[in-house]
């Protein structure tokens, strides 16, 4: 203990601490790095919903007259999806015997779905106005045609 300088060693511990608090403030106000993260972010989420949107034009194929009603009448509800939303998704394409393999996704991507709520929702948002809007695109022939 005593060829120690316990002054000494707690000046530096502090100033040392210090130092990192200063670089930590810094870095989380630095107004460029907020906003590149959040312009990121946009753009990710908008990658996802359009993922989405097109699985949504690729698996309308397999969907019911029925089907293509239902999801026109919740539409309102896509706003307020959970989490869980692609577990459902993905439940409901398997009992539409729409295949895995058409719906394969990057691994990356694919782990991103894994990992971030909003990215669950923001997909199965998109693959709602996928279905819909190749709803919009026959309903009138659909609706026509007796």
């Amino acid at each position: 203990k005593q060829r120690f300088n316990i002054s000494a060693l707690c000046q530096e511990a502090l100033e040392m601490a210090i130092t990192i608090e200063e670089l930590k403030t810094q870095v989380a106000e630095d107004e460029n790095l907020v906003q590149r993260l959040q312009s990121e972010k946009k753009v990710l989420l908008n990658k996802v919903r359009q993922e989405g949107f097109e699985l949504g034009i690729r698996s309308s194929a397999k969907l019911s007259y029925k089907d293509f009603r239902h999801f026109e009448r919740v539409q309102s509800l896509a706003a307020s999806l959970d989490e869980d939303v692609l577990d459902y998704l993905w439940n409901y394409l398997n009992q539409k015997d729409y295949p895995e393999p058409a719906r394969h996704l990057d691994a990356d991507f694919a782990y991103l779905l894994e990992v971030d709520p909003s990215c669950r929702i923001s997909f199965a948002q998109g693959w709602m106005d996928g279905v819909l809007s190749v709803w919009q695109t026959i309903k009138t022939q659909v609706d026509t045609a007796q």
